[in-house]
């Protein structure tokens, strides 16, 4: 299968590809901008990649017709939500205008088949949400996937597209964006103690990103009925219980406990479980999931370092 991916240097994206890459597809990936490591340099290796913004229509439109693309996975997105906050107009124009000039691409040139990655943070601050609770706009990056949702159902609606909308969990893994897990670990690897908010209770919801990645290529491979699914995990953790989880491989460090700082941020969140995408369920639990993590951070470390 020949399939375009969006932000296919992200996180998930560079992850995503080199699985389906393995399995057989031929991956076309969008890039804005790359900046060259050991691990880009691995995943993205047999990708064709195309430098460009996925808000110029007419570049996507030349991509997906060239390349006789079959099927559209789109990642792209501003998705650290402390820097969307920062960047609120960026952010809506790149997650949702961009959402939309992705699927009028896709549209046009025929691509009715679109995977759109949106995310559990529609839903604000609420515990075991299903895919109709209530969507409940926050900071901007939340906001944004909300209007993002609205504009992939319209055009299934309208248009009669095979649209899949994803709501994964919070993925972790081999990742070098600035989150509690790929900081935690960071620490640790350089001798330094991890930090622990004091008094901090959120919850959140977690998945590893095989898992993750293994979920996505079954639902645009398999011709999975389009709608919305939710990807959750068993695996719902405060901050402490993530650290120290990181911590029981580096039984050398102790933990620092610091006052939190003021952030604006959802408190408790997670997404009912019984609803996985068909013939799918997660098989990495959280402490093997930050073994495997860890491992590859190491792998990387001195690329990284």
């Amino acid at each position: 299968m020949k399939v375009f991916i969006t932000g296919v240097n992200g996180f998930i994206g560079s992850h995503l590809a080199k699985r389906m890459i393995d399995e057989g597809h031929t991956v076309v990936g969008l890039v804005k901008d790359i900046i060259p490591s050991e691990w880009l340099t691995e995943a993205l290796k047999s990708c064709v990649l195309v430098r460009g913004d996925i808000r110029n229509i007419s570049l996507l439109k030349r991509v997906l017709n060239d390349y006789e693309i079959e099927c559209c996975i789109h990642l792209a997105a501003k998705s650290i939500v402390k820097l969307a906050y920062r960047n609120p107009i960026d952010t809506f124009e790149v997650n949702c205008i961009g959402t939309a000039k992705v699927l009028e691409a896709c549209r046009q040139i025929a691509v009715d088949r679109v995977l759109v990655q949106s995310t559990d943070k529609v839903y604000g601050n609420q515990m075991n949400a299903t895919v109709d609770s209530k969507r409940i706009p926050t900071e901007p990056y939340g906001t944004s996937k909300i209007c993002s949702d609205l504009i992939a159902k319209t055009y299934a609606q309208n248009y009669g597209m095979k649209i899949l909308i994803t709501r994964p969990c919070n993925t972790y893994g081999y990742d070098t964006n600035n989150r509690i897990i790929p900081n935690t670990i960071r620490s640790c690897l350089r001798g330094e103690a991890p930090i622990i908010f004091k008094n901090d209770t959120s919850m959140r919801q977690y998945i590893y990103i095989d898992d993750l990645t293994s979920c996505f290529a079954w639902l645009i491979c398999e011709k999975t009925n389009a709608g919305e699914y939710l990807i959750a995990t068993e695996d719902v953790k405060n901050q402490e219980e993530v650290v120290m989880e990181i911590l029981k491989h580096f039984p050398h460090l102790n933990p620092k406990y610091i006052e939190k700082p003021e952030i604006l941020e959802i408190k408790n969140q997670s997404m009912e479980v019984k609803t996985w995408p068909p013939h799918w369920e997660p098989k990495v639990n959280f402490e093997e999931g930050i073994k495997l993590t860890i491992e590859k951070f190491k792998k990387y470390w001195n690329s990284l370092e």
